[in-house]
């Protein structure tokens, strides 16, 4: 794998090769395109795409609940987020360099190094649009040739990331002529083709499941038909490894803060209670074995405890005026799977894509969000993302094992719900923004999230209602203020697919 930091100069060289107080004879843009190829922009394009994972998730999985603030009020308590370092991320840092990966792949006619820019394309505006609704693209990445784009209709967005997916798998399936071979420079599958084709249907899987309040018939048709194509086990996982020189983005900007008392977030108590038997009991087993992977107890601290969201870490508030509130003690560690300096951030997982299968087939058995009972077929892909996850982690089989026949996990086909299928992806979607779609999909129903309830210090104007989106950062709203100002919705406003 190639060296991230020496990946970030060739960035930032080519950043400062657009300089225009750079007085050379010769135009600094045509000379620094010129002398680049695709295996230059590839694995900056990958960084870039894992960063905007991070950006966005450690603001909206806050939304969601599987984080918690220190402080309030803020995006704990559902304050109005611009998320800004995550649509520089997408916009300034992702799109930017694939958009030149794009023209290196079409100059130099590689249908492989094309078909990945593609994919990556339509990963990012999904990430995008799920937050913000309306965003710019088919004019977004203009330059100086168009400081105010328009903003494309979120439909108009999805449409355009499932033609890029399909133009991905249609040029990755062709025989690559150009004489350029992938390999090192691809940091997320070191050149094997068949996975990034993969990914694409998995993609494709997650963007159609989506739509289940736009036609659901059809989002799970189209989920099971892409899934097909798509992941097989956990080796097909679609994630950025980081190393000990260039930190996971989580133990950079969280972990190594809060250890030197620059506190920021922790996990919930929502996400805890799901995993230490408070909100779905146990019979046989005292706690979910993954939960001492996700966090970390200080040296003095010998139980595990999430903070109520918008609390300031408190796990429990004090009964009486003469008691102490009892505080939450549950953060990501140093050497946590999700957070250790060589952690990989999950984009995609085969675990995530078996839950997808599953409610995709509890719905097309006419099941909802109060039924019990679905088929065999689904049941099955319910357990094979438990066990996928389980083994992504490194659980022991017995502990694995122990768990999946819990009778409160394996509780027969007869008695599945989506409440038992969403609990277990929310929790393989950990500190991915994935969780906070979920949410909004199914109305924030107590019946699907079991235990779920407003922060405390809820936004005052939001009058008891859900947060439903991100608002656009300062900087488009100064930048491009017509546009925006278009597109802008209250942030108690679903986006397109989130018919509320």
């Amino acid at each position: 794998m190639k060296n991230l930091k020496h990946i970030l100069l060739m960035g930032f060289l080519i950043y400062l090769g657009c300089d225009d107080s750079l007085d050379v004879n010769d135009d600094p843009n045509v000379s620094v395109f010129e002398d680049l190829e695709p295996k230059d922009l590839l694995p900056t394009a990958a960084f870039y795409t894992s960063e905007a994972h991070y950006q966005i998730a450690v603001d909206i999985c806050q939304y969601s609940q599987q984080l918690a603030s220190y402080f309030s009020p803020g995006t704990d308590t559902q304050e109005e987020i611009q998320i800004s370092f995550g649509w520089r991320a997408i916009y300034l840092d992702a799109l930017s360099d694939i958009k030149t990966l794009v023209l290196l792949a079409e100059r130099d006619n590689t249908s492989t190094y094309l078909g990945i820019a593609k994919i990556l394309q339509a990963i990012n505006l999904g990430l995008a649009t799920d937050q913000w609704g309306d965003i710019p693209f088919s004019e977004g990445l203009a330059g100086e040739d168009n400081f105010t784009p328009m903003y494309d209709p979120q439909q108009e967005i999805y449409e355009t990331m499932n033609r890029l997916l399909n133009e991905a798998i249609l040029l990755l399936q062709e025989t690559d002529t150009s004489g350029l071979t992938l390999g090192e420079d691809d940091l997320i599958f070191g050149g094997d083709i068949s996975k990034w084709i993969k990914t694409a249907y998995a993609f494709k899987a997650k963007y159609a499941i989506h739509l289940t309040e736009v036609d659901q018939q059809t989002a799970v048709t189209d989920a099971l038909t892409h899934i097909a194509n798509a992941f097989t086990s956990n080796e097909d996982d679609f994630q950025l490894f980081y190393t000990t020189r260039n930190f996971n983005p989580w133990h950079r900007e969280v972990v190594l803060p809060n250890n030197t008392g620059n506190l920021s977030v922790l996990l919930s108590d929502q996400l805890v209670s799901m995993m230490d038997g408070t909100t779905f009991p146990f019979n046989s087993i005292a706690v979910d074995p993954r939960l001492e992977l996700y966090g970390s107890l200080s040296e003095k601290e010998t139980e595990f405890l999430g903070a109520i969201n918008g609390s300031e870490g408190i796990h429990q508030f004090a009964a009486t005026p003469e008691d102490d509130n009892i505080p939450a003690t549950a953060d990501l560690g140093t050497d946590d799977f999700y957070s250790s300096q060589t952690a990989p951030v999950v984009m995609m997982s085969y675990a995530e894509l078996k839950f997808i299968e599953a409610e995709a087939l509890f719905l097309q058995n006419g099941g909802n969000e109060t039924s019990v009972g679905t088929t065999q077929q689904a049941y099955d892909a319910y357990l094979e993302g438990i066990s996928a996850h389980m083994n992504k982690l490194g659980i022991a089989g017995s502990d694995s094992n122990a768990y999946i026949t819990d009778i409160s996990v394996g509780v027969g086909a007869g008695n599945l719900t989506l409440a038992l299928i969403m609990r277990e992806k929310n929790i393989a979607t950990f500190l991915n923004a994935e969780s906070f779609v979920d949410l909004r999909r199914y109305d924030f129903d107590p019946n699907v999230f079991i235990g779920l309830e407003l922060p405390v210090n809820h936004e005052e104007t939001l009058n008891g209602q859900w947060v439903r989106r991100a608002q656009y950062p300062s900087t488009e709203q100064t930048r491009n203020g017509e546009a925006v100002e278009e597109a802008q919705r209250s942030i108690d406003t679903g986006v397109w697919w989130d018919r509320d």
